[in-house]
């Protein structure tokens, strides 16, 4: 399992975020870093309630290049 930590600015994201999580052949997991939250990436209903946290942890197979590729360009967005 890989991990990356993202952030929501808009709900623009998160459904493409949502949209990109779909297309996993593999679960896709959300958390908190406390641990509250802990719900399936590819449920639109349950990423709502991540748009009004600072960040979260994504969870996923090391074998989903292509949705790695994507967390990367968010990390980067992130960055600038």
């Amino acid at each position: 399992m890989k991990s990356k930590t993202i952030i929501f600015k808009t709900a623009n994201d998160l459904y493409d975020f949502n949209k990109e999580a779909s297309k996993c052949k593999t679960d896709v997991r959300i958390k908190t870093a406390s641990g509250t939250f802990d719900f399936d990436a590819k449920t639109l209903l349950g990423l709502f309630f991540a748009l009004n946290l600072p960040s979260i942890d994504v969870f996923y197979d090391e074998s989903e290049t292509e949705f790695d590729e994507y967390l990367n360009n968010l990390e980067k967005d992130k960055a600038e």
